[in-house]
């Protein structure tokens, strides 16, 4: 499991070394490592290897935005495969969360484990466009 890295820990002020970046951000000293390898920019070829705050941070921003998945009105996110897939249809429901707030959850329709994704109420006549969301009898006077 991967971890996630808070980038705005990091002094843009400041040099680190692989050691140093590694403690700060929480990871193993060869990931900084790889890191490098993949693009990071280091000061200078000379040991102790150098690293600006400023592309530590921006890279770190850059890693961490590789990892979003972003899903389209008609689709929620499912855990098991990773990427934003369509649910089946026949298993999708509506739970209210707040008064503002609820999630649909359903099946993969690809590996049939359970998917959720939260809306705000005001949002749900655009989800029951894409989705056959059903919502319970006490919640459909809201809209």
């Amino acid at each position: 499991m991967s971890k996630r890295i808070n980038p705005n820990i990091c002094k843009i002020h400041r040099s680190y070394t692989v050691e140093e970046a590694a403690i700060l951000l929480g990871v193993h000293k060869r990931t900084i490592r790889n890191w490098i390898v993949k693009g990071l920019k280091v000061c200078d070829n000379k040991r102790p290897i150098l690293i600006l705050g400023t592309e530590l941070k921006q890279f770190a921003i850059h890693q961490r935005g590789m990892n979003k998945r972003t899903c389209k009105p008609y689709e929620l996110y499912c855990f098991k495969c990773r990427e934003p897939r369509l649910p089946e249809q026949s298993t999708i429901e509506f739970l209210e969360e707040t008064d503002t707030r609820g999630r649909v959850i359903a099946a993969c329709s690809v590996c049939t484990s359970m998917m959720n994704k939260y809306f705000k109420l005001e949002n749900i006549t655009s989800i029951q466009r894409d989705l056959s969301v059903i919502l319970p009898i006490q919640q459909k006077h809201i809209s």
